[in-house]
């Protein structure tokens, strides 16, 4: 299937300065920013979109494999044989004798699966480089799985009013260590209620961004039209404003 991207990385990496260039440590940001641009074709459902990012990210994906075949560090073929022995073996319920009665039992196997094939704790498997909010809520699905969870989203509730009481308590004591610390467990808190709604941290955060961005850009836009630059305004007639926009934008 991927025989067309491999000729032509093939070339590249043979006729190319920039892409003989590009080493693993160089490709990871081109990794990354694929997969962010996928994700976002995804949101948007341009199904054009999403056809043109799935291949850019798969390319860019076998550049990397195929620069570390240079490199006889990895062999492809022993990537698509270790790929497809792994998900068999994580698939019990389709591929054994394994009987599951639904999606929560699946994802418990998975994880038991995935203890019993390494040696290096459930959470350390985690990649440190992905976004805070994406990390923070996977780890939780993580602990869920193995039931290291609340049982219900009033006790959530009731675990963010107490971790609010305790940044109140922070502010007073003007201990920036102390402050930090309870900011971090309330914004964990927050997301622990997000997956208890099956919602998506990041998308909610993102939409939040993208709502205030819209608003804060009628907010200019209004100003401008009367020729008032924004940091010659108070913030009282910024806020006036803003909360006309607000009533229009739930009408």
């Amino acid at each position: 299937m991927f025989e067309k991207y491999l000729k032509l990385i093939k070339i590249l990496r043979k006729k190319c300065p920039w892409d003989r260039k590009q080493t693993v440590a160089s490709s990871r940001r081109y990794i990354l920013n694929e997969a962010y641009e996928l994700d976002e074709a995804l949101l948007t459902k341009d199904y054009q979109k999403i056809t043109e990012e799935l291949g850019d990210l798969i390319f860019t994906t076998l550049f990397v494999a195929n620069i570390l075949k240079e490199q006889k560090k990895i062999n492809l073929k022993k990537i698509e044989s270790f790929t497809v022995k792994k998900i068999i073996a994580r698939h019990p319920h389709v591929f054994g004798n394994r009987k599951v009665r639904n999606v929560k039992e699946v994802l418990k196997r998975w994880e038991e699966i995935k203890n019993q094939e390494s040696n290096t704790p459930m959470l350390k498997r985690i990649p440190r480089t992905l976004p805070a909010l994406k990390r923070a809520q996977l780890i939780q699905e993580r602990v869920a799985r193995v039931g290291f969870d609340w049982e219900k989203k009033e006790e959530v509730l009731k675990k963010i009013n107490e971790e609010i009481k305790e940044l109140k308590s922070a502010l007073q004591s003007k201990k920036k260590k102390a402050i930090e610390e309870e900011l971090g467990d309330l914004f964990f808190a927050l997301v622990n209620l997000t997956r208890h709604l099956e919602l998506d941290a990041e998308d909610v955060l993102n939409k939040a961004n993208k709502k205030f961005v819209k608003r804060f850009s009628q907010l200019e836009e209004y100003f401008k039209k009367q020729g008032k630059n924004l940091n010659q305004l108070s913030l009282k007639e910024l806020d006036c404003v803003w909360e006309k926009l607000k009533k229009i934008d739930f009408k």
